[in-house]
């Protein structure tokens, strides 16, 4: 056996011989393996070659680590660019495209109304104007309305009535027409002419709210609580039995003394709409006003405690307390009101009044002054707090709430 391997090994070597004798170099399987590439080597053979020991070259796919996102955070996408047209640009392309349509054809009266509504849509009112007047022979009804709704923008009644009573004439029965002939006669302080044309609007069409408003607010000025009740009544049985025309008419009836007929208009309002704070505070002072006081306190505490968000709620309640000389109780809720409105003068005054009865010197102070900034009218029960003090021999109050109450007399 040992003969057997000697023989094979001269016979390779020999072999090898008779190679490198005919090649001249070292066969390639025999060449020793080189640290760095063949081809970095030709490239830049001055360049000192890179240990593959220290940084071996391996395919990044299968070998490169994943970095966690707090060493690299992803980057917040580009804010979205916001190209949708404003309201005002896209008026100006109509009005310009109504335009170059009506220099094609300036016969066509209804694109000429068109950009007229353009135009008034962006409070070109004197342009509104300009354009209908000069084609007011060929305007519609709806053309005539909208020139008269330009002119009252501007302030303009006399040239209202010039275009309504070309409407009337042609149209007796517009009810809109009359109903905008009130607005111009209220802006001549025309009285008599206002309820003429709000009561021919409402004879024309009993179901058009508007008119029915004009004349509410034209009586609420003179405080015609006769009025106001019959025109509620008269929108309850024409337009629909509405939650607000009922809180109305139980703000009304309270207002006049009316106190039965408030509850049950009280009640219904709130039947209909149950979140309708005031008329369940309305509802409290209804029941106070018929002498049923324990269902008043019991309206105005729950009235309070549903609706904290309420001024009149918190200040009615605490205002009820105050009267039954409940300071505790009262200040508690006056405080309670200056959270829902805080500036509302009533509610910081409430907070002084029931804090000086309590002897909190300090905090009715600052609550008047507090309350004097909303109200300069509150200056006499300033100064009547200061003639108590004095009168106590608390002179160092005395003086300070008589210095601030004459100081709130006269502040700007």
């Amino acid at each position: 056996m040992k003969t057997f391997l000697t023989v094979m090994l001269i016979l390779n070597v020999s072999f090898l011989a008779v190679c490198r004798a005919q090649s001249g170099s070292t066969p390639a399987f025999e060449k020793p393996m080189a640290i760095s590439s063949p081809k970095a080597q030709v490239k830049k053979p001055e360049k000192p070659k890179v240990d593959a020991v220290i940084a071996p070259k391996a395919p990044v796919a299968a070998e490169a680590p994943t970095l966690p996102t707090v060493i690299k955070p992803e980057l917040p996408p580009e804010p979205t660019v916001n190209v949708t047209v404003p309201a005002t640009s896209k008026n100006a392309q109509k009005i310009e495209r109504l335009k170059a349509d009506i220099r094609k054809d300036p016969k066509k009266i209804h694109l000429i109304q068109q950009l007229a509504e353009e135009l008034y849509k962006i409070d070109e009112t004197e342009k509104t104007t300009a354009l209908l007047w000069k084609y007011v022979e060929k305007i519609d009804h709806s053309g005539l309305l909208l020139l008269a709704r330009a002119h009252e923008q501007r302030k303009e009644p006399d040239q209202m009535i010039k275009a309504l009573n070309i409407l009337t004439a042609k149209d007796p029965k517009n009810y809109e027409a009359f109903y905008l002939l009130g607005n111009a006669y209220i802006l001549k302080n025309k009285n008599t002419e206002t309820l003429e044309s709000f009561k021919t609007a409402i004879e024309i069409n009993p179901k058009f709210e508007p008119p029915y408003l004009g004349l509410s607010k034209y009586y609420e000025g003179r405080k015609n609580f006769y009025e106001l009740r019959m025109l509620y009544q008269d929108m309850i049985d024409n337009i629909g039995k509405r939650s607000k025309y009922f809180a109305k008419l139980c703000d009304i009836n309270l207002n006049d003394g009316t106190f039965e007929a408030a509850l049950v208009t009280c009640k219904e309002a709130i039947l209909k709409d149950p979140n309708d704070v005031d008329s369940q505070v309305n509802l409290g002072l209804s029941y106070k006003g018929t002498g049923d006081d324990a269902e008043a306190e019991k309206s105005l505490k729950a009235a309070a405690s549903n609706f904290a968000k309420s001024e009149y709620a918190q200040y009615t309640y605490a205002k009820a307390l105050e009267e039954q000389k409940n300071y505790v109780d009262a200040l508690l809720y006056y405080k309670a009101c200056t959270i829902a409105d805080e500036k509302s003068a009533r509610c910081w005054t409430g907070v002084a009044v029931s804090s000086f009865e309590l002897q909190k010197f300090e905090a009715a102070w600052l609550a008047f002054k507090t309350a004097c900034k909303y109200d300069r009218k509150i200056a006499p029960l300033f100064r009547k707090a200061a003639t108590q003090l004095n009168g106590s021999k608390n002179m160092d109050w005395s003086k300070k709430f008589a210095d601030s109450a004459e100081g709130c007399s006269y502040a700007n």
